[in-house]
């Protein structure tokens, strides 16, 4: 065997030694969390836990170690951020948590966890092993050419565009936001803001025009303002993108909006300095913040901190993908009949899946049992739909990375990385209107490629560049 040979060898058993501890004090932790502080908490909402035998618990482990091994293990891309950022909030507390629902037999948990396992891991080694072809980056100029947009004849300047997008998007949400809810500047404690929320809901309901607004700004446009003046050093841009963060949060009780100001810092934090990254800063992330919200509530004698991180981010996708599947194996499947194809389909339920799923758990209740891109695609289509949810999100997977082809990481993940937490709350299609998904690619499509992490922003074309030569027009000049 060759010397390199050996290397690529010890790498690959050093990867798959830590990726197997970490994702086993994962499961660890996950387990013992749901069973000893949610589930005796939360079981009047429908969270259940049962001890579930060991050695179907070895198999979800070994399978959940096995598609991470499979996703990239350098981040070097927006879907490579994107497919971690779901792996740790929706596919393994999916693949983990299904023996111990109390939902599923033993087969058809160990099955969910394979067809899910499989369909993402495919996904995934599609970006990581075939990342050349599959998620090619569009090639860009290196002069002011990189800051331009053609247009037939015509050329746009991809910062005044961007910027000017960035204006209008949020005077409209506030707009809006002042016209129904109003704007309300106030600290909202945790155990304050169910309150905020269901008199947000009762104004305007679930979605509405300032739902499918709202998401998009919180998640995408302040995120971009906020990289930005990170990038630039502009206290302003960062004093601005908080401040529309805290005024969201404040008039809408969103403890989504609470939670991506802490996501968005930690990326930033994360690809702060460097191009790239390990991708077992990810493994850890969710471990480090289950431990410290129940250490948190530990020492103030609540479950807060772990409702609103924990429960709400990570436990619950599990949990809800094990009561679809449930649900949806006794019942006729939807179909898409309550959305797109309601004119092809008849639906069989007065109600929207994540409606009937919570009548389901709690008898006459009227909220909303959301999940994630697999459950949905179960609710729609049995167990076809999970590799049809993998698809979808593959094909959104590549055209995300053609819109950052030439973007800082950094600035791409601090804007993706919300978008991709919502899809452990929601199906591709519906998170591509309602939870900025395309509202993220289109303006990293048209962002501005100079300017960041200390870059010049270049002249437009027809000035004189004062930027200092590259090594290229210098050896070409001698």
């Amino acid at each position: 065997m060759k010397r390199a040979e050996r290397a690529l060898l010890r790498g690959l058993l050093r990867r798959l030694v830590l990726v197997g501890v970490t994702v086993t004090v994962l499961a660890t932790t996950t387990d013992w969390i749901a069973a000893h502080l949610v589930a005796p908490l939360f079981s009047y909402s429908g969270f259940t836990h049962v001890v579930a035998p060991w050695p179907a618990r070895l198999v979800v482990v070994a399978l959940t170690i096995g598609v991470a091994m499979c996703l990239p293990a350098t981040i070097r891309r927006a879907s490579h951020v994107v497919l971690w950022t779901i792996f740790v909030v929706c596919v393994a507390p999916a693949m983990l948590m299904s023996p111990s629902t109390g939902y599923l037999s033993i087969g058809t948990a160990l099955a969910l966890s394979a067809t899910i396992g499989a369909s993402f891991a495919v996904v995934g080694a599609s970006f990581a092993v075939c990342g050349a072809s599959a998620a090619r980056s569009v090639p860009t100029s290196d002069g002011p050419e990189r800051d331009v947009i053609r247009l037939g004849a015509r050329s746009v300047d991809r910062g005044a565009l961007t910027w000017t997008v960035c204006a209008a998007y949020s005077a409209l949400t506030y707009a809006v936001m002042t016209a129904t809810v109003g704007v309300h500047v106030r600290f909202l404690a945790l155990d304050d803001i169910y309150d905020v929320r269901a008199a947000y809901t009762a104004d305007v309901g679930s979605g509405g025009t300032l739902g499918y607004l709202l998401t998009g700004q919180a998640y995408v446009v302040n995120p971009l303002l906020l990289a930005r003046g990170i990038a630039r050093r502009r206290p302003a841009l960062v004093v601005l993108a908080s401040a529309g963060q805290f005024l969201l949060y404040s008039s809408t009780g969103f403890k989504a909006v609470l939670f991506s100001f802490v996501a968005v810092l930690g990326v930033a934090l994360l690809f702060r300095g460097r191009a790239q990254r390990a991708s077992l800063s990810f493994l850890v992330a969710p471990i480090a913040i289950m431990i410290v919200s129940a250490v948190a509530d530990a020492l103030q004698g609540g479950i807060t901190w772990t409702s609103v991180f924990t429960r709400r981010f990570m436990l619950t996708p599990g949990l809800l993908t094990s009561v679809y599947v449930q649900f949806f194996s006794d019942n006729p499947v939807a179909g898409y009949g309550y959305s797109f194809l309601r004119k092809w389909v008849d639906y069989p339920y007065d109600l929207p899946p994540p409606k009937r799923i919570a009548a389901f758990l709690v008898p006459g209740s009227n909220g909303y049992a959301n999940a994630n891109l697999f459950a949905d695609g179960f609710a729609n289509l049995g167990w076809v739909g999970i590799p049809v949810a993998a698809a979808a999100l593959f094909v959104w997977l590549r055209f995300l990375d053609r819109a950052a082809a030439g973007l800082p990481l950094r600035v791409a993940a601090m804007t993706v990385v919300m978008p991709s937490i919502m899809l452990s709350n929601t199906s591709v299609f519906t998170a591509m209107l309602s939870h900025g998904l395309l509202v993220g690619t289109v303006i990293l499509a048209i962002a501005p490629r100079s300017g960041w992490d200390g870059q010049a922003v270049p002249p437009s074309s027809g000035r004189r560049r004062s930027v200092s030569p590259s090594r290229r027009d210098r050896q070409s000049s001698r």
